[in-house]
Protein backbone atom coordinates (compact mmCIF):
# COMPACT_ATOMS: atom_id res chain seq x y z
CA UNK A 1 0.00 0.00 0.00
CA UNK A 2 2.47 2.39 0.51
CA UNK A 3 4.86 1.49 -2.01
CA UNK A 4 1.62 1.80 -4.49
CA UNK A 5 0.87 5.43 -2.59
CA UNK A 6 4.74 6.46 -3.30
CA UNK A 7 4.64 5.68 -7.05
CA UNK A 8 1.26 7.86 -7.18
CA UNK A 9 3.46 10.57 -5.85
CA UNK A 10 6.09 10.29 -8.09
CA UNK A 11 3.88 10.38 -10.77
CA UNK A 12 1.79 13.61 -9.65
CA UNK A 13 5.33 15.23 -9.35
CA UNK A 14 6.58 14.18 -12.64
CA UNK A 15 3.38 15.18 -14.47
CA UNK A 16 3.67 19.16 -12.09
CA UNK A 17 6.97 19.54 -13.54
CA UNK A 18 5.74 19.10 -17.62
CA UNK A 19 3.14 21.12 -16.99
CA UNK A 20 4.75 23.81 -14.57
CA UNK A 21 8.62 24.54 -14.24
CA UNK A 22 7.95 27.05 -11.29
CA UNK A 23 9.53 25.44 -8.42
CA UNK A 24 7.51 27.22 -5.55
CA UNK A 25 4.46 26.32 -7.73
CA UNK A 26 6.04 22.22 -7.15
CA UNK A 27 6.62 22.83 -3.42
CA UNK A 28 3.27 24.00 -2.53
CA UNK A 29 1.97 20.99 -4.75
CA UNK A 30 4.30 18.52 -2.75
CA UNK A 31 3.37 19.81 0.67
CA UNK A 32 -0.43 19.87 -0.49
CA UNK A 33 -0.33 16.20 -1.66
CA UNK A 34 1.59 15.01 1.69
CA UNK A 35 -1.51 16.19 3.65
CA UNK A 36 -3.87 14.63 1.40
CA UNK A 37 -2.03 11.39 1.94
CA UNK A 38 -1.54 11.77 5.75
CA UNK A 39 -5.58 12.04 5.92
CA UNK A 40 -6.28 9.67 3.32
CA UNK A 41 -4.50 7.25 5.61
CA UNK A 42 -5.81 8.23 8.63
CA UNK A 43 -9.12 7.55 7.00
CA UNK A 44 -8.15 3.85 6.05
CA UNK A 45 -6.90 3.27 9.40
CA UNK A 46 -10.40 4.25 10.72
CA UNK A 47 -12.63 2.67 8.60
CA UNK A 48 -10.36 -0.19 8.14
CA UNK A 49 -8.98 -0.91 11.37
CA UNK A 50 -10.24 -4.27 12.42
CA UNK A 51 -9.56 -5.78 8.94
CA UNK A 52 -7.23 -8.70 9.32
CA UNK A 53 -5.87 -8.26 5.63
CA UNK A 54 -4.82 -4.87 5.88
CA UNK A 55 -1.08 -6.17 5.90
CA UNK A 56 -0.47 -3.76 8.94
CA UNK A 57 1.91 -4.36 10.96
CA UNK A 58 1.97 -6.22 14.41
CA UNK A 59 3.11 -2.89 16.46
CA UNK A 60 -0.04 -1.42 14.74
CA UNK A 61 -2.11 -4.12 15.62
CA UNK A 62 -1.40 -3.65 19.24
CA UNK A 63 -1.50 -0.46 19.50
CA UNK A 64 -5.54 -0.35 17.75
CA UNK A 65 -6.48 -3.22 20.25
CA UNK A 66 -5.05 -0.71 22.93
CA UNK A 67 -6.88 2.05 21.26
CA UNK A 68 -10.38 -0.61 21.35
CA UNK A 69 -9.07 -1.47 24.93
CA UNK A 70 -9.74 2.24 25.81
CA UNK A 71 -12.54 2.93 24.61
CA UNK A 72 -14.04 -0.32 25.42
CA UNK A 73 -13.27 1.24 29.24
CA UNK A 74 -13.39 4.74 29.01
CA UNK A 75 -15.27 4.47 32.56
CA UNK A 76 -12.33 3.70 34.24
CA UNK A 77 -10.49 6.67 33.82
CA UNK A 78 -12.45 8.47 36.38
CA UNK A 79 -10.80 6.52 38.53
CA UNK A 80 -7.62 7.92 37.57
CA UNK A 81 -8.83 11.58 38.07
CA UNK A 82 -8.04 14.06 41.08
CA UNK A 83 -10.36 13.09 43.57
CA UNK A 84 -10.91 16.79 44.45
CA UNK A 85 -11.27 17.46 41.11
CA UNK A 86 -13.99 15.14 40.79
CA UNK A 87 -15.59 16.82 43.54
CA UNK A 88 -14.82 20.64 42.72
CA UNK A 89 -16.85 19.15 38.92
CA UNK A 90 -19.62 17.19 40.52
CA UNK A 91 -23.11 18.37 39.22
CA UNK A 92 -25.82 17.94 41.18
CA UNK A 93 -28.87 15.58 40.03
CA UNK A 94 -32.27 17.75 39.34
CA UNK A 95 -34.13 15.15 41.82
CA UNK A 96 -32.69 12.78 44.09
CA UNK A 97 -33.94 9.36 45.05
CA UNK A 98 -33.24 9.33 48.70
CA UNK A 99 -33.56 5.27 48.65
CA UNK A 100 -30.60 4.47 46.27
CA UNK A 101 -28.12 7.63 45.72
CA UNK A 102 -25.02 6.80 47.56
CA UNK A 103 -24.12 10.76 47.52
CA UNK A 104 -27.21 11.76 49.29
CA UNK A 105 -26.65 8.81 52.42
CA UNK A 106 -23.52 10.27 52.50
CA UNK A 107 -24.81 13.62 52.97
CA UNK A 108 -27.22 12.31 55.66
CA UNK A 109 -24.68 10.84 57.55
CA UNK A 110 -23.05 14.13 57.68
CA UNK A 111 -25.99 16.42 58.80
CA UNK A 112 -26.37 13.24 61.22
CA UNK A 113 -23.49 13.98 63.02
CA UNK A 114 -24.08 17.83 63.22
CA UNK A 115 -27.71 16.58 64.91
CA UNK A 116 -25.47 14.29 67.33
CA UNK A 117 -23.30 17.15 67.95
CA UNK A 118 -25.84 19.73 69.19
CA UNK A 119 -28.40 17.27 70.69
CA UNK A 120 -24.60 16.54 72.97
CA UNK A 121 -23.07 19.49 73.47
CA UNK A 122 -25.88 21.65 74.10
CA UNK A 123 -26.97 20.39 77.22
CA UNK A 124 -23.04 19.95 78.03
CA UNK A 125 -22.45 23.25 78.04
CA UNK A 126 -25.73 24.65 79.67
CA UNK A 127 -24.70 22.85 82.81
CA UNK A 128 -21.19 22.33 83.14
CA UNK A 129 -18.31 25.44 83.04
CA UNK A 130 -16.89 23.91 79.76
CA UNK A 131 -17.61 27.32 77.64
CA UNK A 132 -15.13 29.90 78.72
CA UNK A 133 -13.49 33.10 76.78
CA UNK A 134 -10.79 30.70 75.74
CA UNK A 135 -12.52 28.01 74.12
CA UNK A 136 -15.52 30.36 73.20
CA UNK A 137 -14.24 30.96 69.31
CA UNK A 138 -13.82 27.34 68.91
CA UNK A 139 -17.67 26.76 70.34
CA UNK A 140 -18.89 28.78 68.11
CA UNK A 141 -17.20 27.60 64.83
CA UNK A 142 -18.54 24.13 65.38
CA UNK A 143 -21.86 25.57 66.11
CA UNK A 144 -22.06 27.78 62.47
CA UNK A 145 -20.15 24.72 60.57
CA UNK A 146 -23.14 22.41 61.72
CA UNK A 147 -25.67 25.02 60.66
CA UNK A 148 -24.02 25.55 57.26
CA UNK A 149 -24.60 22.12 56.66
CA UNK A 150 -28.15 22.50 58.05
CA UNK A 151 -28.94 25.19 55.68
CA UNK A 152 -26.80 22.69 52.35
CA UNK A 153 -29.25 20.25 53.58
CA UNK A 154 -32.42 22.24 53.08
CA UNK A 155 -31.36 24.21 49.98
CA UNK A 156 -29.43 21.91 48.26
CA UNK A 157 -30.74 18.11 49.09
CA UNK A 158 -34.18 18.45 50.54
CA UNK A 159 -35.86 20.72 47.54
CA UNK A 160 -34.07 17.46 45.03
CA UNK A 161 -36.13 14.64 47.06
CA UNK A 162 -38.49 12.85 45.13
CA UNK A 163 -41.51 11.55 46.63
CA UNK A 164 -44.20 9.23 45.51
CA UNK A 165 -47.51 10.32 44.27
CA UNK A 166 -49.96 7.53 43.44
CA UNK A 167 -47.35 4.61 43.20
CA UNK A 168 -45.39 7.30 40.67
CA UNK A 169 -42.13 8.50 41.57
CA UNK A 170 -41.93 12.33 41.10
CA UNK A 171 -38.98 13.30 39.14
CA UNK A 172 -39.39 17.10 38.41
CA UNK A 173 -37.78 19.48 40.06
CA UNK A 174 -40.31 22.08 40.21
CA UNK A 175 -42.70 19.75 42.16
CA UNK A 176 -40.48 18.25 44.73
CA UNK A 177 -39.62 21.65 45.40
CA UNK A 178 -43.37 22.24 46.01
CA UNK A 179 -44.12 19.22 47.79
CA UNK A 180 -40.91 19.71 50.59
CA UNK A 181 -42.42 23.45 51.14
CA UNK A 182 -45.88 21.77 52.18
CA UNK A 183 -44.27 18.73 54.27
CA UNK A 184 -43.98 19.35 57.84
CA UNK A 185 -40.50 18.55 57.93
CA UNK A 186 -40.09 21.59 55.93
CA UNK A 187 -41.59 23.56 58.84
CA UNK A 188 -39.44 21.44 61.32
CA UNK A 189 -36.60 22.16 59.68
CA UNK A 190 -36.79 26.34 59.50
CA UNK A 191 -37.58 25.79 63.33
CA UNK A 192 -34.27 24.41 63.31
CA UNK A 193 -32.38 27.15 61.52
CA UNK A 194 -34.06 30.40 63.45
CA UNK A 195 -31.31 32.79 64.05
CA UNK A 196 -31.69 32.57 68.03
CA UNK A 197 -28.37 33.36 68.04
CA UNK A 198 -29.03 36.61 67.52
CA UNK A 199 -30.19 36.88 71.70
CA UNK A 200 -26.63 36.27 72.01
CA UNK A 201 -26.04 40.23 71.74
CA UNK A 202 -29.05 40.55 74.20
CA UNK A 203 -28.11 38.07 76.89
CA UNK A 204 -24.34 36.51 76.11
CA UNK A 205 -23.32 33.50 74.87
CA UNK A 206 -25.70 30.69 76.32
CA UNK A 207 -26.35 27.42 74.16
CA UNK A 208 -29.60 26.87 75.88
CA UNK A 209 -30.35 29.67 72.74
CA UNK A 210 -29.47 26.43 70.35
CA UNK A 211 -31.88 24.23 71.91
CA UNK A 212 -34.25 24.77 68.27
CA UNK A 213 -31.30 22.97 66.00
CA UNK A 214 -32.66 19.55 67.85
CA UNK A 215 -35.75 19.83 65.77
CA UNK A 216 -33.79 18.27 63.23
CA UNK A 217 -34.54 14.78 64.02
CA UNK A 218 -35.75 13.93 60.25
CA UNK A 219 -32.38 13.52 58.90
CA UNK A 220 -31.53 11.62 62.22
CA UNK A 221 -34.38 8.74 61.54
CA UNK A 222 -34.48 8.86 57.98
CA UNK A 223 -30.12 8.14 58.20
CA UNK A 224 -30.73 5.29 60.63
CA UNK A 225 -33.40 3.74 58.02
CA UNK A 226 -31.88 3.81 55.30
CA UNK A 227 -28.30 2.83 56.32
CA UNK A 228 -29.80 -0.33 57.72
CA UNK A 229 -31.07 -1.19 54.49
CA UNK A 230 -27.93 -1.83 53.23
CA UNK A 231 -25.92 -3.16 56.14
CA UNK A 232 -25.40 -7.39 55.92
CA UNK A 233 -25.99 -7.49 59.57
CA UNK A 234 -28.73 -4.98 60.58
CA UNK A 235 -28.86 -6.46 64.11
CA UNK A 236 -25.65 -5.17 65.28
CA UNK A 237 -26.19 -1.76 64.13
CA UNK A 238 -29.34 -1.81 66.24
CA UNK A 239 -27.81 -3.18 68.93
CA UNK A 240 -25.19 -0.34 68.84
CA UNK A 241 -27.99 2.55 68.44
CA UNK A 242 -29.80 1.15 71.22
CA UNK A 243 -26.52 1.29 73.81
CA UNK A 244 -26.61 4.28 72.20
CA UNK A 245 -29.62 5.88 73.35
CA UNK A 246 -29.25 4.32 77.15
CA UNK A 247 -25.68 6.37 76.95
CA UNK A 248 -27.84 9.44 75.62
CA UNK A 249 -30.10 9.26 78.83
CA UNK A 250 -27.56 8.77 81.09
CA UNK A 251 -25.38 11.77 79.87
CA UNK A 252 -28.69 13.99 80.41
CA UNK A 253 -28.34 12.68 83.52
CA UNK A 254 -25.34 13.46 84.35
CA UNK A 255 -26.04 16.98 83.47
CA UNK A 256 -28.90 17.61 85.36
CA UNK A 257 -27.16 16.34 88.39
CA UNK A 258 -24.24 19.00 87.88
CA UNK A 259 -26.41 21.65 87.63
CA UNK A 260 -28.72 20.81 90.47
CA UNK A 261 -25.54 20.72 92.63
CA UNK A 262 -24.58 24.29 91.51
CA UNK A 263 -27.88 25.69 92.18
CA UNK A 264 -27.31 23.95 95.85
CA UNK A 265 -23.63 25.87 95.68
CA UNK A 266 -22.14 22.18 95.35
CA UNK A 267 -22.77 21.78 99.83
CA UNK A 268 -25.02 19.37 99.96
CA UNK A 269 -23.43 15.47 100.27
CA UNK A 270 -25.73 14.05 98.14
CA UNK A 271 -24.62 16.33 95.06
CA UNK A 272 -21.40 17.44 93.73
CA UNK A 273 -18.51 17.87 95.97
CA UNK A 274 -16.10 19.42 93.66
CA UNK A 275 -13.51 16.64 93.60
CA UNK A 276 -11.57 15.25 90.24
CA UNK A 277 -13.12 15.47 87.05
CA UNK A 278 -16.97 16.95 86.93
CA UNK A 279 -18.17 15.54 84.00
CA UNK A 280 -16.79 11.37 84.53
CA UNK A 281 -18.01 12.06 87.98
CA UNK A 282 -21.47 13.12 87.39
CA UNK A 283 -21.94 10.45 84.57
CA UNK A 284 -20.44 7.68 87.24
CA UNK A 285 -23.05 8.73 89.77
CA UNK A 286 -25.89 8.86 86.55
CA UNK A 287 -24.66 5.65 85.42
CA UNK A 288 -25.02 3.84 88.79
CA UNK A 289 -28.51 5.44 89.35
CA UNK A 290 -30.07 4.71 85.92
CA UNK A 291 -29.21 1.30 86.26
CA UNK A 292 -30.06 0.95 89.56
CA UNK A 293 -27.00 -0.78 91.65
CA UNK A 294 -27.44 1.98 94.11
CA UNK A 295 -24.36 2.42 95.97
CA UNK A 296 -25.00 6.48 96.07
CA UNK A 297 -25.05 8.87 98.65
CA UNK A 298 -28.25 9.33 100.34
CA UNK A 299 -30.58 12.38 99.38
CA UNK A 300 -30.62 15.41 102.74
CA UNK A 301 -34.01 17.24 100.50
CA UNK A 302 -36.86 16.72 99.65
CA UNK A 303 -35.89 17.72 96.57
CA UNK A 304 -33.34 14.96 96.46
CA UNK A 305 -35.39 12.47 97.64
CA UNK A 306 -38.00 13.51 94.41
CA UNK A 307 -35.27 13.34 92.26
CA UNK A 308 -33.50 10.14 93.35
CA UNK A 309 -36.74 8.33 92.90
CA UNK A 310 -37.57 10.09 89.46
CA UNK A 311 -33.97 8.76 88.53
CA UNK A 312 -34.90 5.53 89.85
CA UNK A 313 -38.32 4.90 88.42
CA UNK A 314 -36.65 6.23 84.91
CA UNK A 315 -33.74 4.18 85.21
CA UNK A 316 -35.25 1.19 85.94
CA UNK A 317 -38.08 1.80 82.89
CA UNK A 318 -35.37 3.04 80.27
CA UNK A 319 -32.75 -0.12 81.05
CA UNK A 320 -35.74 -2.68 80.81
CA UNK A 321 -36.77 -1.23 77.58
CA UNK A 322 -33.69 -0.67 76.13
CA UNK A 323 -32.42 -4.24 76.94
CA UNK A 324 -35.50 -5.51 75.56
CA UNK A 325 -34.78 -3.99 72.53
CA UNK A 326 -31.61 -5.88 72.57
CA UNK A 327 -32.84 -8.86 73.28
CA UNK A 328 -35.21 -8.57 70.25
CA UNK A 329 -32.37 -7.58 67.84
CA UNK A 330 -30.34 -10.68 68.39
CA UNK A 331 -33.55 -12.88 68.77
CA UNK A 332 -34.35 -11.27 65.06
CA UNK A 333 -30.09 -12.32 63.90
CA UNK A 334 -30.70 -16.03 65.29
CA UNK A 335 -34.46 -16.77 64.54
CA UNK A 336 -33.46 -18.49 60.98
CA UNK A 337 -30.77 -20.81 63.21
CA UNK A 338 -33.48 -21.53 65.95
CA UNK A 339 -35.98 -22.24 63.28
CA UNK A 340 -33.54 -24.84 61.80
CA UNK A 341 -32.53 -26.43 65.03
CA UNK A 342 -36.13 -26.57 66.03
CA UNK A 343 -36.88 -28.56 62.28
CA UNK A 344 -33.98 -30.37 62.73
CA UNK A 345 -34.61 -31.67 65.99
CA UNK A 346 -38.44 -32.42 65.16
CA UNK A 347 -37.65 -34.69 62.29
CA UNK A 348 -34.64 -36.29 63.89
CA UNK A 349 -37.22 -37.37 66.96
CA UNK A 350 -39.57 -38.24 64.17
CA UNK A 351 -37.14 -40.62 63.03
CA UNK A 352 -36.24 -42.06 66.37
CA UNK A 353 -39.81 -42.97 67.40
CA UNK A 354 -40.68 -44.26 63.84
CA UNK A 355 -37.79 -46.44 64.07
CA UNK A 356 -35.80 -45.79 61.06
CA UNK A 357 -32.58 -46.91 60.13
CA UNK A 358 -29.00 -45.80 61.44
CA UNK A 359 -27.74 -45.19 57.61
CA UNK A 360 -30.79 -43.11 56.80
CA UNK A 361 -30.62 -41.13 59.55
CA UNK A 362 -27.23 -40.11 59.35
CA UNK A 363 -28.45 -39.35 55.55
CA UNK A 364 -30.93 -36.90 57.19
CA UNK A 365 -28.51 -35.25 59.28
CA UNK A 366 -26.04 -34.68 56.83
CA UNK A 367 -28.67 -33.09 54.95
CA UNK A 368 -29.65 -30.46 57.22
CA UNK A 369 -25.99 -29.61 58.25
CA UNK A 370 -24.64 -28.91 54.64
CA UNK A 371 -28.14 -27.25 53.61
CA UNK A 372 -27.70 -25.17 56.74
CA UNK A 373 -23.99 -24.12 56.17
CA UNK A 374 -24.06 -23.60 52.49
CA UNK A 375 -27.09 -21.47 51.93
CA UNK A 376 -28.37 -20.90 55.43
CA UNK A 377 -32.03 -21.80 54.60
CA UNK A 378 -33.85 -25.26 54.26
CA UNK A 379 -36.33 -24.29 51.70
CA UNK A 380 -35.27 -22.23 49.25
CA UNK A 381 -38.50 -21.85 47.09
CA UNK A 382 -40.86 -21.16 50.00
CA UNK A 383 -39.03 -18.17 50.09
CA UNK A 384 -39.16 -17.18 46.76
CA UNK A 385 -42.63 -17.82 46.53
CA UNK A 386 -43.43 -15.12 48.49
CA UNK A 387 -42.15 -12.71 46.34
CA UNK A 388 -44.18 -10.97 42.77
CA UNK A 389 -43.60 -13.38 39.87
CA UNK A 390 -41.85 -10.24 38.02
CA UNK A 391 -39.01 -10.09 41.16
CA UNK A 392 -39.06 -13.85 41.33
CA UNK A 393 -38.11 -14.03 37.96
CA UNK A 394 -35.54 -11.34 38.34
CA UNK A 395 -33.61 -13.04 40.82
CA UNK A 396 -33.95 -16.80 38.82
CA UNK A 397 -32.54 -14.37 36.10
CA UNK A 398 -29.52 -13.99 37.54
CA UNK A 399 -28.49 -16.52 39.94
CA UNK A 400 -29.46 -19.30 37.09
CA UNK A 401 -29.97 -18.12 33.56
CA UNK A 402 -26.02 -19.08 32.76
CA UNK A 403 -26.93 -22.60 33.94
CA UNK A 404 -30.23 -22.98 31.89
CA UNK A 405 -28.52 -21.25 28.87
CA UNK A 406 -25.96 -23.89 28.83
CA UNK A 407 -28.11 -26.88 28.14
CA UNK A 408 -27.92 -27.93 24.59
CA UNK A 409 -32.11 -28.46 23.99
CA UNK A 410 -32.51 -25.05 25.00
CA UNK A 411 -29.82 -23.16 23.53
CA UNK A 412 -31.70 -22.04 19.91
CA UNK A 413 -35.09 -21.09 21.75
CA UNK A 414 -37.35 -18.09 22.49
CA UNK A 415 -35.52 -16.40 25.78
CA UNK A 416 -38.55 -16.00 27.05
CA UNK A 417 -39.14 -19.73 27.51
CA UNK A 418 -36.29 -20.19 29.17
CA UNK A 419 -37.31 -17.09 31.90
CA UNK A 420 -40.28 -18.91 32.09
CA UNK A 421 -38.69 -22.25 32.48
CA UNK A 422 -36.41 -20.47 35.45
CA UNK A 423 -39.63 -20.34 37.70
CA UNK A 424 -39.57 -23.99 37.51
CA UNK A 425 -36.62 -25.47 38.16
CA UNK A 426 -36.49 -27.24 41.76
CA UNK A 427 -33.26 -27.32 43.51
CA UNK A 428 -32.30 -30.60 45.10
CA UNK A 429 -29.62 -31.75 46.81
CA UNK A 430 -27.82 -35.38 46.60
CA UNK A 431 -25.14 -36.32 49.47
CA UNK A 432 -22.04 -38.82 49.04
CA UNK A 433 -23.14 -41.88 47.56
CA UNK A 434 -26.86 -41.45 46.68
CA UNK A 435 -28.13 -42.27 43.32
CA UNK A 436 -29.40 -39.35 41.04
CA UNK A 437 -31.14 -42.07 38.93
CA UNK A 438 -30.83 -45.79 38.24
CA UNK A 439 -30.98 -47.86 34.67
CA UNK A 440 -34.17 -48.70 33.41
CA UNK A 441 -36.08 -46.40 35.79
CA UNK A 442 -38.78 -44.10 33.89
CA UNK A 443 -37.63 -40.46 33.50
CA UNK A 444 -39.99 -38.15 34.32
CA UNK A 445 -37.60 -35.26 34.54
CA UNK A 446 -34.22 -33.79 33.85
CA UNK A 447 -31.04 -32.54 35.70
CA UNK A 448 -28.79 -29.48 35.28
CA UNK A 449 -25.75 -29.76 37.39
CA UNK A 450 -25.23 -26.52 39.52
CA UNK A 451 -22.68 -27.86 42.00
CA UNK A 452 -20.77 -30.50 42.66
CA UNK A 453 -19.95 -33.79 40.43
CA UNK A 454 -22.10 -37.01 39.46
CA UNK A 455 -20.71 -40.20 37.43
CA UNK A 456 -21.88 -42.58 35.37
CA UNK A 457 -21.19 -45.72 36.43
CA UNK A 458 -21.99 -49.19 35.73
CA UNK A 459 -23.39 -52.19 37.79
CA UNK A 460 -20.88 -51.24 40.16
CA UNK A 461 -19.69 -48.09 41.61
CA UNK A 462 -16.51 -48.46 40.77
CA UNK A 463 -17.00 -48.73 36.88
CA UNK A 464 -16.74 -45.11 36.02
CA UNK A 465 -17.11 -43.95 32.60
CA UNK A 466 -17.35 -40.42 32.46
CA UNK A 467 -17.90 -37.92 35.25
CA UNK A 468 -20.01 -34.63 34.55
CA UNK A 469 -19.21 -31.34 36.35
CA UNK A 470 -21.36 -28.01 36.51
CA UNK A 471 -23.04 -26.62 33.43
CA UNK A 472 -23.75 -30.31 32.28
CA UNK A 473 -27.28 -31.31 31.72
CA UNK A 474 -28.78 -35.06 31.34
CA UNK A 475 -31.97 -36.92 31.06
CA UNK A 476 -32.86 -34.72 27.90
CA UNK A 477 -34.43 -37.43 25.81
CA UNK A 478 -36.11 -39.09 28.49
CA UNK A 479 -38.10 -36.04 29.47
CA UNK A 480 -39.37 -35.22 25.86
CA UNK A 481 -40.04 -38.95 25.79
CA UNK A 482 -39.24 -39.56 21.98
CA UNK A 483 -39.85 -42.58 20.64
CA UNK A 484 -40.47 -44.08 24.12
CA UNK A 485 -37.31 -43.35 25.32
CA UNK A 486 -38.32 -42.38 28.65
CA UNK A 487 -36.19 -44.91 30.35
CA UNK A 488 -33.21 -44.30 31.92
CA UNK A 489 -30.03 -45.99 29.85
CA UNK A 490 -27.13 -45.03 32.53
CA UNK A 491 -27.04 -45.41 36.45
CA UNK A 492 -26.02 -41.48 37.51
CA UNK A 493 -23.87 -41.17 40.90
CA UNK A 494 -22.54 -38.88 43.10
CA UNK A 495 -19.96 -39.06 44.97
CA UNK A 496 -20.11 -36.09 47.04
CA UNK A 497 -22.19 -33.10 48.35
CA UNK A 498 -24.05 -32.57 44.55
CA UNK A 499 -26.70 -29.72 43.86
CA UNK A 500 -28.91 -30.37 40.96
CA UNK A 501 -31.70 -28.74 39.28
CA UNK A 502 -34.62 -30.12 38.56
CA UNK A 503 -37.02 -30.07 35.67
CA UNK A 504 -40.13 -31.91 35.53
CA UNK A 505 -41.63 -33.13 32.55
CA UNK A 506 -45.44 -32.12 33.34
CA UNK A 507 -43.57 -28.79 33.63
CA UNK A 508 -41.84 -28.15 30.51
CA UNK A 509 -45.19 -29.61 28.76
CA UNK A 510 -47.36 -26.59 30.53
CA UNK A 511 -44.65 -23.96 29.58
CA UNK A 512 -43.75 -25.51 26.24
CA UNK A 513 -47.49 -25.21 25.21
CA UNK A 514 -47.43 -21.51 24.73
CA UNK A 515 -44.60 -21.47 22.02
CA UNK A 516 -45.25 -24.12 19.14
CA UNK A 517 -41.56 -22.86 17.16
CA UNK A 518 -39.70 -24.38 20.40
CA UNK A 519 -41.64 -27.30 19.95
CA UNK A 520 -40.74 -28.18 17.19
CA UNK A 521 -37.31 -27.39 17.78
CA UNK A 522 -37.14 -29.68 21.15
CA UNK A 523 -38.06 -32.12 19.08
CA UNK A 524 -35.88 -32.01 16.00
CA UNK A 525 -32.84 -31.63 18.36
CA UNK A 526 -33.84 -34.95 20.84
CA UNK A 527 -34.20 -36.63 17.87
CA UNK A 528 -30.78 -35.79 16.64
CA UNK A 529 -29.81 -36.65 20.22
CA UNK A 530 -31.45 -40.16 19.86
CA UNK A 531 -30.24 -40.74 16.25
CA UNK A 532 -26.63 -40.29 17.32
CA UNK A 533 -26.98 -42.55 20.37
CA UNK A 534 -28.56 -45.03 17.77
CA UNK A 535 -25.08 -44.49 15.21
CA UNK A 536 -23.24 -46.25 18.31
CA UNK A 537 -22.26 -50.08 17.43
CA UNK A 538 -24.35 -52.28 18.85
CA UNK A 539 -23.11 -55.08 20.61
CA UNK A 540 -24.58 -58.87 21.20
CA UNK A 541 -23.27 -61.89 23.08
CA UNK A 542 -21.76 -65.10 21.93
CA UNK A 543 -24.45 -67.00 23.66
CA UNK A 544 -27.96 -66.27 21.42
CA UNK A 545 -27.80 -65.05 17.72
CA UNK A 546 -31.30 -64.07 18.09
CA UNK A 547 -30.56 -62.10 21.40
CA UNK A 548 -28.89 -59.06 18.88
CA UNK A 549 -32.03 -58.82 17.05
CA UNK A 550 -33.63 -57.77 19.88
CA UNK A 551 -30.92 -55.91 21.46
CA UNK A 552 -30.78 -54.12 18.29
CA UNK A 553 -34.39 -53.32 18.45
CA UNK A 554 -33.78 -52.06 22.03
CA UNK A 555 -31.20 -50.42 21.55
CA UNK A 556 -33.07 -48.31 18.26
CA UNK A 557 -35.98 -47.11 21.20
CA UNK A 558 -33.86 -46.03 24.21
CA UNK A 559 -30.83 -44.91 22.65
CA UNK A 560 -28.98 -47.56 24.79
CA UNK A 561 -25.44 -46.57 24.14
CA UNK A 562 -24.54 -46.62 27.53
CA UNK A 563 -25.98 -50.19 28.03
CA UNK A 564 -23.54 -51.12 24.86
CA UNK A 565 -20.61 -50.19 26.40
CA UNK A 566 -21.09 -51.77 29.78
CA UNK A 567 -21.08 -55.14 27.76
CA UNK A 568 -18.27 -54.07 25.49
CA UNK A 569 -16.49 -53.57 29.01
CA UNK A 570 -16.98 -57.56 30.09
CA UNK A 571 -16.23 -58.95 26.98
CA UNK A 572 -13.18 -61.03 25.55
CA UNK A 573 -11.27 -60.83 22.21
CA UNK A 574 -13.29 -63.88 21.16
CA UNK A 575 -16.17 -62.39 21.62
CA UNK A 576 -15.29 -59.11 20.08
CA UNK A 577 -14.29 -60.93 16.67
CA UNK A 578 -17.38 -62.81 17.14
CA UNK A 579 -19.72 -59.91 17.09
CA UNK A 580 -17.69 -58.27 14.30
CA UNK A 581 -18.17 -60.94 12.50
CA UNK A 582 -22.30 -60.62 13.20
CA UNK A 583 -22.28 -57.27 12.32
CA UNK A 584 -20.57 -57.91 8.49
CA UNK A 585 -23.12 -60.65 8.26
CA UNK A 586 -26.13 -58.17 8.85
CA UNK A 587 -25.10 -55.67 7.01
CA UNK A 588 -24.63 -57.97 3.50
CA UNK A 589 -28.25 -58.97 4.09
Amino acid sequence: MDEQSSFMDDVDIDVVKKKCQSPAVIHAYQKWHKKCHVRAKRMEKHLFEDDSSSGESGGEEEGENHGNKDSMFQNQEVTHRNFLSVIINYKFPDTINPDTDTVYLIWQFLVTLCFMYNASCVPLRMTFPYQTKDSLLNWLTMDYVADSVYLIDMLVFQVRRQYLLGGVIQTDQKLTVKYYLSTWRFRRDVISLLPTDLLYLKFGVNAVFRVNRLFKLDSYYEFNDRFEMILKQAYVFRVFRTTGYLLYVIHLDACLYYYISYVGDFKSPWGYNLEGNAYVRCYFWAFMTTITIGNVPEPDTTVEYMIQLVNYFGGLFIFSVVIGQVRDSVHAATAAEELYRSQKNSCINYMQKNHIPVDIQRKVRLWFEYTWNTQRILDENALLKQMPDKMHTDLAINVHMDVLSKVEIFKECDRQLLYDLLLKLKPVLYLPGDYVCKKGEVGREMYIITNGMVQVVGDSKSTIFASLYPGTAFGEISLLAIGGGNRRTANIYSPGYTTLFLLLKNDLNEVVKNYPAAQKILRKKAMKMLNKDNKQPIIITRSSASRYHSMQRSNLQTGGFLNTMLQVAKMRNKDLNFVKDMVLKVKKS
